[in-house]
């Protein structure tokens, strides 16, 4: 969830069909909210937050879980505060949930320290997530819930899998994911993606970068060419998807630019991204029903750091950024944190509210997209 400040963009001075909106906004994406600490783990702000979500008539929650590429089973206790946030939810008529995995190793697992996740694809046990998935599902299970799971959360950013054996990696846990979560209720779905948008730069700390773009990187998933053609093995390289997961970020940038690089899967960008997901729909290695249905569950703009805007801005960006989903038919579209962590030290603040429950314009343009 972290990424540099934007690249270079560029206003498109013409539009081929290919990149035409989907046709007439249609009906609005469900709208979510992620707040982790909220929801999880500060039992005293969960009431808050599912007021606030009644009032901005949200129909979807996220949650992370936590997983270091080796355990046989999800955190008990976690697991069990997300299942209580859901109920809750549930009880106040949200019905559509997401889960999506985080890989984050410790200091044992990563050599190098600090810098959390694995240092090579085989540090991670495909055998473990087979167990650790199917347990994660039948302990979210019976909720009255729609569960849509994400096999892995992010898995272009080297820190969650690494760069090279990531794509063959992250196919055969999406596989895995889709039998075992399928097997404990039909009723669950499961997203291919979860992806970051962009690429993101070399440093001192990554020779190698820190992530690869989102097209590349599901073209590399699906064996296929840059021009979206097919090669190598179809049984190999295809997968099956209720739909695709996206988070369109583009920090500073006003939604409706688009990047040159029409690989970096931004909100600005969502044409591309629609456009070269139905190419690899024709190739039969992604299903033609996972290419329409696009959800972005996490998209935000910062209120603090070297990628923060004004709230104004935000609350102009917010809105452009909604008429875009709904234009792209776009099923949900979730904003990461309700409120700025109450944690001063945390580098991630998105809050449409102040860490003490303040309104921020922003909120009240969220509370208002229909």
């Amino acid at each position: 969830m972290r990424f540099p400040r934007p690249g270079r963009l560029v206003v498109a001075a013409t539009v081929s069909a290919a990149l035409l909106p989907a046709g007439p906004a249609g009906a609005a994406p469900v709208k979510g909210l992620q707040d982790q600490e909220m929801t999880v783990n500060v039992p005293g702000l969960t009431g808050a937050f599912y007021t606030d979500a009644r009032a901005a008539k949200v129909g979807m929650l996220r949650f992370n879980t936590s997983w270091d590429g080796r355990a046989t089973a999800p955190d008990a206790g976690q697991v069990a505060r997300i299942r209580a946030a859901i109920e809750q939810g549930v009880a106040r008529g949200i019905r559509s949930v997401e889960i999506a995995p985080n890989i984050s190793g410790d200091a044992s697992f990563n050599p190098r320290g600090r810098r959390k996740g694995p240092t090579a694809a085989s540090k991670v046990s495909s055998r473990s997530y087979t167990t650790y998935i199917r347990a994660l599902a039948e302990s979210l299970d019976g909720t009255g819930a729609r569960l849509y799971y994400a096999p892995i959360n992010e898995p272009n950013w080297y820190r969650h899998i690494p760069k090279r054996g990531g794509a063959a990696l992250y196919r055969k846990l999406h596989g895995i994911a889709y039998t075992q979560v399928k097997r404990v209720s039909s009723r669950n779905r499961v997203l291919f993606g979860e992806l970051l948008p962009y690429d993101r730069p070399l440093s001192r700390n990554y020779p190698n970068g820190q992530s690869t773009d989102a097209g590349t990187f599901t073209r590399q998933v699906l064996g296929l060419t840059s021009r979206w053609k097919a090669r190598g093995s179809r049984r190999t390289h295809t997968v099956k998807a209720d739909g695709v997961s996206l988070h369109t970020y583009d920090f500073k940038a006003d939604p409706r630019r688009k990047r040159r690089d029409r690989d970096d899967w931004t909100q600005g960008n969502l044409g591309y991204a629609r456009s070269d997901l139905r190419k690899a729909a024709r190739t039969k290695r992604l299903p033609a029903k996972a290419a329409r249905a696009i959800h972005l569950t996490e998209f935000a703009y910062k209120t603090t750091g070297s990628d923060r805007i004004s709230t104004s801005r935000a609350r102009t960006y917010l809105k452009r950024a909604w008429s875009i989903a709904r234009r792209q038919k776009v099923r949900s579209f979730v904003w990461y944190q309700l409120r700025d962590p109450q944690s001063t030290g945390e580098s991630w603040q998105s809050g449409l509210k102040t860490r003490d429950g303040g309104t921020r314009s922003t909120w009240t343009t969220f509370r208002g997209l229909r």
